[in-house]
């Protein structure tokens, strides 16, 4: 079976649903609060695993409740957890994820201790040479940095995700330099649109697909939300994959949920690029059909799906 190693983000959401996101000084009535499994790099992991993919992820936890079903979460969806360190006494990554009714949100992220001190020299580079794919969200940065050099050695194709904008990539210690470092490796990278304009310095969708053309030699796949994804391949060749028309519940973690979907149908499935594209955006969009940011389909479930949107 094809080997997933992640490494990358991860965290428990709590999930505060309102009638209405609030401007400055302003308020919102809260509907409804649950805790949720999170962190963008866990759900890209854990959506992998759901697919059938067999998966290790990489990351550090404390010792706290919340380090613990962090782990449980992961263990849950089948994912080998048991080279992730723990620290003792220490205070794991959080993140409280505002919803409104139409599916909008903002995130506040709580690092805690745990997560930034996950070193080069706590990592898996066994696990990670020994996989069939290497997937990083750059996060943390010393740690992604020897995954990325232990998978380049090795010959193992990396993707590389970003799920957060430049001014965030900065604030947690990864520079322009290092994600266009990092891309330079990747057969895939997967930036969110806020991403992408940071790095061309351009919110124009087609500046940006340019930018990528220039600096990434692999393939680029950026999603467009209700209108789809777009790739281009390193032959200069532009894929286009139509949305699926759904009811947003939750939009939180649909751009995890396509990665996820796209390692489980690229390298485990093996699928040609298009036809995993246009699964892994039908993935995404059945993941905004409910609430959470790890609310991805099973492959019955996404069976299910498309032939339900294929009826309408």
């Amino acid at each position: 079976m094809t080997r997933v190693v992640g490494l990358g983000t991860l965290a428990m959401d709590v999930l505060i649903q309102v009638d209405r996101l609030p401007g400055a000084d302003g308020f919102a009535v809260v509907n409804d609060r649950t805790p949720l499994p999170g962190g963008s790099g866990t759900n890209v992991i854990a959506q992998a695993a759901r697919l059938g993919a067999d998966c290790t992820f990489l990351g550090k936890v404390g010792d706290d409740a919340t380090g613990q079903a962090i782990i449980a979460s992961l263990r849950e969806e089948g994912v080998d957890t048991d080279s992730m360190p723990i620290l003792p006494g220490g205070r794991s990554l959080s993140t409280t994820v505002v919803v409104d009714a139409e599916g909008q949100r903002f995130i506040l992220l709580d690092l805690g201790d745990a997560f930034g001190t996950f070193g080069a020299g706590e990592v898996d580079l066994d696990a990670i040479s020994r996989a069939d794919v290497f997937y990083t969200d750059l996060l943390p940065w010393d740690a992604a940095h020897a995954g990325l050099a232990a998978a380049e050695q090795a010959g193992v194709p990396i993707v590389v995700g970003m799920e957060v904008d430049l001014p965030t990539m900065h604030g947690l210690g990864v520079s322009t330099d290092d994600i266009l470092n990092a891309i330079s490796r990747a057969e895939v990278f997967l930036p969110c649109r806020d991403g992408l304009t940071g790095l061309a310095g351009d919110a124009d969708l087609e500046a940006g697909l340019a930018f990528l053309a220039t600096h990434c030699p692999g393939t680029s796949i950026v999603t467009l939300g209700a209108e789809g994804a777009v790739a281009v391949t390193a032959t200069g060749e532009r894929i286009t994959v139509s949305g699926v028309p759904v009811t947003p519940i939750d939009t939180t973690g649909a751009g995890d949920a396509f990665a996820g979907a796209l390692l489980a149908f690229r390298y485990a499935d093996g699928l040609e690029l298009r036809e995993a594209i246009r699964l892994a955006n039908a993935v995404a969009a059945a993941s905004c059909t409910s609430l959470g940011a790890r609310s991805g389909p099973n492959r019955d479930e996404l069976s299910a799906f498309l032939s339900a949107t294929t009826k309408e």
